[in-house]
């Protein structure tokens, strides 16, 4: 079953070569064509019926026509038709052939088997034929039963191409064999042609052209539909084109230009003696007129007003050129002269924020050059402005054009909303260093990044960085828009520069010294001391410094300036009090009454050792004050209770200023 199914469609596919490559060449335009009209929208719409006496079948407006009756209808219904049995046609056969009627109906048939011939069409010619030229009588047929649902081949309708005079002589017929050709979805379902030849003789009266379905004895073969049922004439192939434009059927040119065109035909050898005749159609190609005097192989033609042409190139034997029913015509082209554009629109998505794309669209044109502030230039339909600014504001010219290089010319004006955001300095500062940022002006902001030590929603944010980085800020205006700008921070040191002076800052009436010590942080390169003394030094360690104090001065001020290796700096001032008696003493009584007189026990004086160290014992040995820091009192009190009055034993040990070690003792008595 397998091998003659597969001889059956290599024969189907043959004869579907042999036939097409007939059907596209060396023909004339139809003398008659049967394409069964334009269809509606909707594919389930269903068309006229045919006029009365052309089919012996009834006509149903369903679109799934009932046994034995026909409908005319753009595709066949699948899906829904008495359970899914048709296969899924989505198009007409005309739609391959002619584009303009590429949603042009067909006829479905719902055949039944039956052993009787019926009449399918018949029409009659109703125009002059010409003796001794071949016609050929065809139709597009395809079996519409799916394969899954018939067992076994199944094939097309028997039907039958007769041409006959009207008084019923027969002058050719021929029949589609069966089994030749049946319904596949390997090539999409596609129609094949079938017809039958005829050399006209010299008859009296006009030609009737039928086609017969013939006796059907199998189910798989009764559904079917048909399509393009023509009468063409043979003749010389023609192909027709622009000159140095292989392969281009239409062509475009502005009126204002009063352009001229012109068209080259080609004749292939097939006539004695050939004449040609040029044909112009301002319907689409539906009619066509012959142009006066167009009779060679190019055809020139000059233009001053728009319009749209379509040309062929006609030829026959010399003696019949005047029938259009004798002749072979050639492909057509398309002449387009254009005024200028019309109905074009242009529009934008202004106002936009700033910073955010700017868009523009363009239609009915073929081509556009836009043109507009800020240097904007483009050539396409819709350009656009990824990042928007204030500076593009302003008035966008566009010039458009047709294919045939007619221009017009538009304008709209764009409005860019928000504010240009800035953010500066972008710098280098020094680790440890606080600095300020900066951003235009707004409504809000809101900064981002490391080391900002305050607000993050003023416009003036401190920084304080411990690392390169990146700040960012978004400013939002009035409008509601915003946009962000950024701002880079390097830092020029890894360790932060900190002065720092170690001394005691206290001198004593009326000549004293101090040596002054710098513990300063950072990987330093200079140094630079102010003494308060009229003196200064650039050097690390300074030698020791003399002040004569005179007797209105009570206190000098120090400085120092130190400097790393990147640059960066710090200044620290320390002020040097100025004290009348510098004399280590420790009191002999005192009387913690809170009266504001001798209530606490220390060492007088100690502004200028080091290493100090006061303990005071009771009676029996208990250390029950001790203290590192001469700032630091007794107040009579051990953990919180008073000690009672009596004499109580000191010790004290200190450092001076050349280093000397001191310890001292003495007694105290605690009064109450």
């Amino acid at each position: 079953m397998y091998n003659a199914r597969h001889t059956i469609w290599m024969l189907f596919l043959l004869l579907s070569f042999l036939t097409g490559a007939n059907a596209q060449q060396g023909f004339g335009a139809p003398v008659y064509w049967q394409h069964f009209g334009i269809s509606p929208k909707g594919d389930a719409v269903t068309g006229p019926s045919l006029p009365a006496g052309r089919t012996s079948f009834p006509y149903s407006s369903a679109p799934c026509p009932p046994a034995g009756a026909y409908t005319i209808i753009k595709r066949v219904p699948t899906g829904s038709c008495f359970d899914d049995e048709w296969i899924p046609l989505s198009h007409d056969q005309t739609g391959t052939w002619d584009m303009k009627h590429a949603e042009g109906n067909l006829m479905l048939v719902n055949n039944t088997v039956s052993n009787t011939v019926r009449v399918l069409y018949v029409d009659t010619i109703q125009q002059a034929l010409c003796p001794g030229v071949d016609y050929f009588f065809s139709a597009a047929v395809i079996n519409t039963d799916r394969p899954v649902t018939c067992p076994g081949s199944h094939f097309f309708p028997r039907l039958a191409f007769t041409l006959l005079t009207e008084s019923s002589q027969v002058l050719a017929t021929d029949t589609i064999r069966n089994g030749i050709s049946f319904a596949s979805s390997f090539m999409g379902y596609k129609f094949s042609e079938f017809g039958v030849w005829l050399s006209m003789p010299a008859i009296s009266g006009r030609l009737v052209l039928r086609i017969d379905l013939l006796s059907t004895f199998y189910d798989c073969a009764v559904d079917f539909a048909i399509d393009d049922i023509r009468l063409r004439p043979k003749g010389a192939e023609i192909n027709i084109g622009f000159p140095g434009e292989p392969g281009n059927t239409v062509k475009a040119a502005c009126y204002e230009q009063q352009p001229t065109l012109a068209i080259s035909g080609t004749v292939h050898p097939f006539y004695t003696n050939p004449a040609l005749q040029w044909q112009v159609s301002a319907d689409s190609g539906s009619t066509w007129t012959d142009i006066p005097g167009a009779v060679g192989a190019v055809l020139t033609q000059s233009y001053t007003v728009p319009d749209t042409f379509y040309y062929r190139l006609s030829a026959a034997e010399s003696a019949m050129i005047v029938n259009p029913a004798c002749r072979s015509v050639s492909n057509k082209v398309r002449v387009e002269i254009q005024g200028p554009p019309t109905g074009f629109t242009i529009s934008s998505n202004s106002p936009v924020c700033s910073g955010k794309p700017l868009l523009f669209k363009a239609e009915g044109a073929a081509g556009y050059v836009w043109n507009g502030p800020n240097g904007f230039y483009d050539n396409v339909p819709d350009p656009s402005v990824y990042y928007s600014s204030l500076a593009d504001s302003g008035m966008y010219y566009v010039t458009v054009s047709t294919w045939g290089g007619c221009t017009a010319k538009d304008s709209l004006r764009v409005k860019i909303i928000g504010t240009d955001v800035h953010a500066w300095p972008d710098t280098a500062v020094c680790a440890g260093s606080v600095f300020s940022l900066r951003a235009s002006k707004g409504s809000s902001y809101l900064w981002n990044g490391d080391g900002i030590t305050g607000s993050t929603n003023v416009q003036y944010p401190q920084i304080k960085p411990q690392k390169n980085g990146l700040y960012t800020v978004t400013v939002t205006d009035a409008s509601g828009c915003s946009d962000t700008a950024s701002v880079f921070v390097a830092l020029r040191n890894k360790i932060p520069v900190k002065a720092v002076m170690d001394f005691p800052p206290f001198l004593c009436r009326s000549y004293d010294s101090l040596l002054f010590r710098e513990k300063s942080l950072g990987i330093l390169k200079a140094w630079h001391w102010d003494f308060g003394n009229g003196i200064s030094a650039d050097e690390q360690k300074p030698a020791i410094q003399f002040f004569t104090i005179t007797g209105s001065q009570n206190a000098y001020m120090s400085r120092l300036a130190v400097t790393d290796t990147a640059g960066c700096t710090d200044t620290a001032y320390q002020l040097i009090k100025v004290e009348d008696n510098c004399y280590i003493a420790v009191p002999t009584a005192f009387t913690p009454n809170n009266d504001g007189l001798n209530d606490y026990l220390y060492p007088l004086n100690a502004f200028k050792v080091t290493d100090l160290h006061f303990r005071v014992y009771d009676r029996k040995g208990q250390v029950v004050f001790e203290s590192r820091d001469g700032s630091r009192k007794w107040d009579g009190r051990l953990g919180g209770t008073e000690q009672t009055t009596g004499v109580y034993i000191w010790t004290l040990a200190y450092t001076e200023v050349s280093g000397r070690k001191v310890y001292r003792k003495g007694t105290t008595v605690l009064l109450r």
